[in-house]
Parts: structure tokens; sequence; C-alpha cells
């Protein structure tokens, strides 16, 4: 009914954003089970040592990462090869038959001969056939291949436009 239709629509939503505040608690959770594993094995590193050996470890690692992040950045600013930009452009490699419909494909002086056209009408009597008999098995057949029957058209107008000449 429509007086309900927002209701269920709200539910819908609800149940949607469950699902995904479950999914994103997971993932929290693991990502804390993580972090406190790690801190855990660091603590029993560090567990035995002086605070001046851990003062100095973390000295060192910090002159190490700051140099490593300095490093990047001056090598992204000044490059000593010129010729290398950091960013580069490439240009969209387009289709060479990005314009043409596929109508050029057709050509003027095509023939579909006798025999051919027998067999085109055989196909289309057998299409009409399944269309009021079997109705299900024409559909399937059509959302198949869809410009089947408009390709048939097409062979049968060049046939009479050949008899026509």
């Amino acid at each position: 009914m429509w007086l309900f239709k927002k209701r269920k629509q709200k539910e819908a939503g609800a149940d949607e954003s469950a699902i995904s505040d479950k999914v994103a608690g997971k993932i929290a959770g693991i990502g804390i089970t993580l972090q406190n594993k790690f801190a855990n094995g660091m603590n029993k590193v560090f567990e035995g040592m002086n605070t001046k050996r851990i003062k100095i470890i973390l000295v060192v690692f910090c002159i190490c990462c700051g140099g490593y992040s300095l490093y990047l950045l001056l090598g992204a600013i000044v490059s000593p090869d010129k010729k290398q930009s950091t960013f580069k452009i490439d240009q969209i490699d387009v289709p060479k038959h990005f314009e043409k419909s596929g109508d050029e494909m057709i050509a003027p002086e095509s023939n579909v001969d006798e025999g051919t056209f027998y067999k085109i009408q055989q196909f289309k009597n057998y299409m009409d056939s399944l269309k009021q008999k079997k109705s299900y098995l024409y559909d399937s057949i059509i959302n198949a291949r869809p410009l089947l029957m408009d390709t048939v058209l097409m062979l049968e107008e060049i046939y009479h436009s050949q008899k026509q000449k």
C-alpha cells in the first residue's frame, strides 16, 4: 500500500545500516586487538632496559625516520634530473572506430541470393510461431540477441531492393 511505503523504506535502510555498523565494529575490534598485541610485544622487548638506553633508541629512531621523510620531501621538490617530472599526464588512447556506427560496413552492393532469402523466410516464420505458441522461448531468444529480428528485416529489405533493380 502507498501509505506504508515510507515505513518499509526506513526499515530496509535501518537493516542495511545495522549490518554496516556490525561490520565496522568487527573491523575496529580487529584493529584494537592488533594494537594491543603490538604494544604488549614492545613492552616485553623494552621491559629490561634502563631509561637512558630507551631514550637513545628513541632519538636514533626519530632521527632515522625524520631524515628519511626529509629526503623524500626534498627529492620531490628538487629533482636532480630536470627532464623527470613529478606528474606525467598521458594522452588517452581513443579507439580507431570510435565515431563510426557500423553502418559503413554494410556495402551498398550487398547481395542476398534466393537460397539465403528462403532461409530467412523460414527463420522468420519459425520465430513467429514461437512468439504465438511458446512466448517464453521467443522472449529468451530476443533477450539473448536483441537485434536479431532487425537484422532479418534488414536482409529482407536488401533482397527486395535487389529485385527492384
